[in-house]
């Protein structure tokens, strides 16, 4: 791959990163105007429909890290990354279908191609693309608010929120294992 189609890449992941940034923003903002939450099942179904098909994405893109991965540790990390993103995104599925729903939602392509291409990226190391990620989920609160927040507005669904709340913990052990990498590798 050419330097300029590299570049070219990093400019749209960079744009990419500065978009779910912006969004990112927004979100904190609403849910901190409106402290009402969601609970409509169209809600909960749209909610979970992205939040699958991000882990389905997760699951892809950390298969294209793995096949070029530099650092042994890594990799055996995430590979148990892959699988813990993949199951959530089947058992996310069956979860939408339960309540009556479809998965229709779709990364838009730029993004996944951005992600694939990224993640599948052999000339930049481990390190970097930890780095990189740590710096855009590392703060776990964060990173994991949403998901709480709509478990905790589901006491009438005890299923999906047991089902949300046990992927959020999936979800720290994935950034702790991440930050710690990181750290190791970048001082």
């Amino acid at each position: 791959m050419s330097d300029k189609a590299l570049s070219r890449i990093e400019k749209r992941l960079e744009k990419i990163c500065s978009q779910v940034a912006t969004l990112s923003e927004r979100v904190d903002a609403l849910a901190a105007a409106s402290p009402t939450p969601v609970k409509s099942t169209e809600e909960v179904i749209a909610f979970l429909d992205q939040f699958r098909a991000g882990e389905a994405l997760g699951e892809a893109s950390l298969g294209a890290w793995i096949a070029v991965s530099d650092v042994d540790c890594v990799r055996g990390g995430l590979r148990v990354i892959q699988q813990r993103e993949g199951m959530h995104a089947r058992l996310l599925a069956e979860r939408i279908k339960e309540l009556g729903g479809s998965c229709s939602f779709e990364i838009p392509d730029a993004a996944h191609e951005a992600a694939m291409a990224d993640a599948g990226d052999a000339a930049k190391p481990d390190a970097e693309k930890l780095l990189a990620f740590v710096k855009q989920f590392g703060d776990a609160e964060k990173a994991l608010k949403p998901i709480y927040d709509l478990a905790d507005a589901l006491d009438d669904d005890p299923e999906t929120q047991s089902l949300l709340r046990s992927i959020a913990q999936d979800e720290r052990s994935t950034l702790e294992f991440l930050t710690e990498a990181c750290t190791q590798l970048n001082g």
